[in-house]
């Protein structure tokens, strides 16, 4: 094969509970993730050794984890490189995932490449090895998520839920988001069991009434920035959650709702960024 392209999506949690630090020093978590339609572009051309070219705000060799994901799948598989290219269109710390949905996606495109036919376990499993949400990424959809976040339970997806994508000119590290929680004490309110029940039944009503985010406890009454931006996008009237630890929102609006709000916002705030975007299943991965 002469060149695969892969699309590294975008996920939001739709809850995201921390129940609390590990003697390991992780924090066990039980989320819901689902996958969208906001993406990167993965393309990977079988060369011997490696190289990474970037067009977009990303780093372009060793230090970002596509490059890692990549030195992984040579150690694991003994096939000779690739020439990695990525389109990067999706903001970084953000809470989106999409540094671990590239990493991902040069996992899957390497397995296409060279046809090695890992299968989903073995590669969601070298996955969890670089990063929390890479499993996830990997098999893409609607999943569960448990433990430090790599124990997976495919749930059934709702794909075209209507979103609007946004984030505040402001980054969060998912370390000191962390440590805030633990510095609080905060115990975060486990709102999953709902959230399944809501996407099993297809219940929009169900589903806004579990969105849910221990983070947005822990960061918002030391970030005013976030709590402002919470405020903001809450008063269009629609349900809207922080994904991961942040910066980035989701607010499940649609139509002329959403093209309104996000006109809006762009006014308002021209250095946010500012994307509708919808719910997707596996398939799309």
């Amino acid at each position: 094969m002469d060149k695969v392209t892969e699309t590294a999506r975008a996920k939001v949690n739709l809850t995201l509970p921390v129940l609390g630090k590990r003697p390991d020093g992780y924090h066990e978590v039980d989320t819901v993730m689902h996958s969208i339609t906001l993406a990167d572009t993965v393309e990977l051309v079988p060369v011997d050794g490696l190289s990474l070219a970037v067009e977009g705000a990303a780093p372009a060799g060793p230090d970002n984890l596509m490059w890692r994901a990549a030195a992984l799948f040579l150690e694991e598989t003994g096939v000779p490189g690739a020439a990695l290219r990525l389109v990067k269109r999706l903001p970084s710390e953000a809470g989106l995932g999409g540094g671990s949905a590239d990493a991902a996606a040069v996992l899957r495109g390497l397995d296409r490449l060279y046809g090695t036919r890992l299968g989903a376990a073995r590669l969601e499993a070298m996955g969890a090895r670089l990063g929390a949400d890479v499993p996830f990424c990997v098999a893409g959809g609607c999943a569960r998520c448990r433990g430090i976040g790599g124990e997976l339970e495919t749930l059934p997806p709702w794909p075209g839920l209507p979103l609007l994508i946004v984030k505040p000119a402001v980054s969060v590290s998912t370390g000191a988001a962390y440590g805030e929680i633990d510095r609080r004490g905060i115990a975060g309110r486990n709102t999953s069991d709902a959230m399944e029940a809501a996407l099993r039944a297809r219940d929009f009503a169900a589903l806004a009434a579990s969105l849910a985010n221990t983070f947005e406890d822990a960061l918002f009454p030391v970030t005013p920035a976030l709590a402002a931006a919470a405020r903001e996008l809450r008063a269009f009237g629609a349900p809207a959650l922080m994904s991961g630890s942040g910066s980035a929102f989701f607010l499940l609006l649609g139509g002329e709702s959403r093209d309104s709000a996000a006109r809006t916002l762009q006014s308002r705030h021209p250095d946010w960024f500012c994307a509708p975007a919808e719910t997707c299943g596996a398939e799309d991965i």
